[in-house]
């Protein structure tokens, strides 16, 4: 199990349609790929974690880099992992931020991260979330 993680800032402001059409497209792309994650949206910056095929993740991960919804992608780690963290869905998509303006459906709003991310998740992944949590956009 391969996994890689980024941060980056949005182009411009993102409405609850381009956040929809974000999640939609992740959902259809990483299914086909067999890879899962999260990404969380702070109403200025993202964190996304992938995790699957190492080919798959990069593939798409080349992809996300060439979009133009968002610029100055930095990848935070590249690592193995003996399983999943992000299991249950091809990609689940959460805001931290309440400046985020209206949500489409399937869009979590929560200040309490630990409602959407895993019990089982790794100590590093965990403080990483929580450090990005406490950067509101």
């Amino acid at each position: 199990m391969y996994r890689l993680a980024y941060v980056s800032t949005s182009h411009t402001h993102l409405s609850a349609e381009d956040m929809q059409d974000v999640l939609e497209s992740a959902i259809r792309n990483n299914k086909k790929a067999g890879v899962s994650g999260t990404l969380l949206f702070n109403g200025m910056n993202f964190l996304q974690i992938l995790e699957g095929p190492e080919e798959e993740v990069e593939r798409i991960y080349t992809r996300i880099c060439e979009d133009s919804r968002h610029n100055h992608v930095v990848t935070i780690f590249r690592e193995s992992g003996a399983r999943r963290c992000f299991e249950k869905s091809p990609m689940t998509l959460n805001t931290v931020s309440s400046k985020v303006g209206a949500l489409p459906d399937g869009l979590t709003l929560s200040s309490d991260i630990d409602l959407f991310i895993p019990a089982s998740l790794p100590s590093h992944l965990r403080g990483m979330i929580y450090s990005f949590n406490t950067m509101r956009g």
